[in-house]
């Protein structure tokens, strides 16, 4: 497998901008009122919230505008640098940090709120789906909040033509962007399979489903609020 690492540090690099847009499914659960969907805006004022994965961080602008205390893990200090130029030019404060899914740098019981944002399916060598969402609960508190999203496996373009290794994780075989080919990611086939995984761990599990055709490339995927037993 290549170097996660290596990767997304040159593709945030590359893509160097000072323009954030948060993503729009994220501004949906968090922003949102749904039939289906148990969230407690309340809980969002100073509440410490870990934006983990965050990418160029663009998420970021919304959860301090919503009153939430920010930290956010990445895998580079190269892709930390560039947020923090961003976040500066934004006035935004934010507590940010190298990590992984199965290496959260901060103590147990730490944070109110996890927005994983395209990133607790994604699987280090010699590590499991397991492993990462064990070391979520060990940093978020009881009664707090993880709010996810996971590709769909059988329409999602990312995983497509994808290596099926069995217990719902794939090998990526078609991105398009070339970004994500050789690593392995946990998917699920519906909203019932997601709900029967992390019922053993959360309760008030709340799921969705999107999917939108970008002039051929099809995006589905699943969203999921939930709060730690």
């Amino acid at each position: 497998m290549k170097s996660v690492e290596q990767t997304y540090s040159n593709f945030h690099i590359n893509k160097e901008s000072m323009h954030l847009y948060p993503t729009e499914w994220v501004i949906r659960t968090m922003l949102g009122k749904y039939p289906n969907m148990k969230i407690d805006e309340e809980k969002y004022l100073n509440a410490k919230v870990l934006d983990m994965g965050f990418g160029d961080a663009r998420n970021m602008p919304l959860l301090n505008n919503i009153g939430l205390d920010i930290y956010g893990v990445e895998i580079t200090d190269d892709i930390i640098k560039l947020a923090k130029k961003r976040l500066n030019n934004l006035n935004i404060n934010a507590t940010l940090k190298v990590g992984k899914n199965t290496n959260i740098p901060f103590e147990d019981s730490f944070f109110d709120i996890i927005l994983s944002s395209a990133s607790c399916y994604y699987l280090d060598d010699n590590t499991s789906f397991e492993d990462n969402i064990k070391e979520y609960l060990r940093v978020l508190k009881k009664d707090g909040i993880l709010i996810a999203n996971f590709p769909e496996k059988s329409k999602n373009f990312i995983c497509q033509n994808s290596i099926d290794l069995g217990n719902g994780n794939i090998i990526i075989k078609n991105d398009i962007f070339n970004l994500r080919n050789g690593y392995t990611f946990r998917v699920f086939e519906n909203e019932e399979e997601i709900k029967n995984y992390f019922d053993t761990y959360f309760y008030n599990i709340s799921t969705g489903y999107g999917i939108d055709d970008y002039y051929g490339l099809v995006i589905s995927q699943f969203f999921m609020v939930a709060y730690k037993k």
